[in-house]
């Protein structure tokens, strides 16, 4: 076994398995002027200037993270903030129009007359019907879910590729922060390479669907062979109780394995981003799992502020109520986007790094 190589190794004959120091930042062997990440296990290619002090913090750490999360999120929403603001924004005034139409055709008209909405809009006090009116209600909600249900297929859909849209020019734009290259790449090229990863998106999470169906359906069917079979109140207890919560655990592992498939789709060069996901996780799940909910989080909360203004135009009638809340709406989608992208891209950035630095590793960097 060759001697170990990282900063402070002992040359002596060694009793046990050798000893390597701590992950910290050591002078560079190979540029002195710099120092160098050390792992504990081998060298990796982060560096920073030499200085007085030596850096105080883990390349790969949460602070460390979330500091470049942020330099992210300001550099797309500088960048494209509004182009998404603008496409998202489009696709909400499509709901917008939709719902008008709705509720000024004549079915929609007579539910607002019986259920007096104007006045309640307006201010007014609540609506007692009887139950022959609260009958009509629902039969003319029912003629109008029918009559509609395309078009709200169409519209779901398209606010679906929409979404889809903002989160890979959003993680195109972000994956360049670093380099600082945002802008060596025109909008109109951002956006028209986005509109090509969108299929991949798509698929991706297609996929990602697919399979928690596959592991669900696998959960349930000894429930159901035992219902099927009747064999009593025992065998159908530990059925749903271990299949089902065996196949939660499962579930969650998995998705948890495959959480950057989108984004891995959205940046290009993984296919569907599946087994890149996978090979990016591998021994990293918890801190993988830990950082995206720490975005969801920080995404979730940027966008509570504009859910408070929901309801704020209910005094002056229902459309100024659907404006305020479609406005409002709009723009939390916009702010958890630009947040959390960024979040998963960086996210993917470092766990990239280490997995391409344990590769390159040499087999005495491995200890062999």
């Amino acid at each position: 076994m060759s001697e170990p190589t990282g900063p402070n190794a002992s040359r002596s004959a060694p009793t046990g398995p050798p000893m390597m120091p701590a992950p910290d930042w050591y002078p560079d062997p190979e540029q002195p002027w710099s120092w160098r990440w050390w792992d504990g296990q081998r060298w990796t290619d982060v560096r920073a200037p030499m200085i007085a002090e030596r850096p105080a913090r883990d390349p790969y750490s949460v602070s460390a993270w979330f500091d470049e999360s942020v330099a992210a999120a300001k550099g797309v929403g500088v960048r494209v903030g509004l182009l998404v603001l603008a496409v998202i924004g489009l696709t909400n005034v499509l709901f917008g129009a939709f719902a008008v139409a709705v509720f000024t055709s004549g079915r929609g008209r007579e539910i607002r007359s019986l259920l007096q909405l104007d006045d309640v809009f307006g201010g007014g006090a609540s609506v007692e019907l009887s139950d022959q009116e609260w009958d009509r209600v629902r039969d003319l909600a029912g003629d109008i879910a029918v009559s509609a249900a395309p078009w709200m297929v169409v519209l779901s859909i398209v606010a679906a590729l929409t979404a889809t849209w903002a989160l890979a020019i959003s993680a195109r734009v972000a994956d360049r922060v670093p380099s600082a290259a945002v802008s060596d790449v025109s909008r109109l090229d951002d956006s028209a390479a986005a509109l090509r990863r969108v299929p991949v998106v798509v698929a991706g999470v297609l996929a990602l669907a697919a399979i928690g169906t596959a592991v669900l359906g696998v959960a349930f069917l000894p429930l159901v062979l035992t219902l099927t079979a009747d064999a009593g109140g025992g065998p159908v207890a530990v059925a749903a109780v271990f299949g089902v919560i065996g196949a939660l655990i499962l579930l969650a592992w998995l998705l948890g394995r495959l959480a950057l498939t989108p984004i891995l789709g959205a940046l290009g060069g993984s296919g569907l981003g599946l087994r890149r996901s996978w090979e990016l996780t591998d021994g990293h799940y918890w801190a993988t799992i830990g950082r995206l909910l720490l975005a969801s989080l920080v995404a979730g909360a940027a966008s509570v502020p504009f859910s408070l203004f929901n309801s704020f135009g209910l005094p002056f009638g229902f459309l100024a109520w659907l404006v305020v809340l479609l406005v409002a709406q709009t723009l939390s989608n916009v702010v958890a986007t630009l947040i959390a992208v960024p979040a998963q891209v960086v996210l993917v950035h470092h766990l990239d790094h280490r997995v391409r630095t344990v590769s390159r590793a040499s087999p005495a960097d491995r200890g062999t």
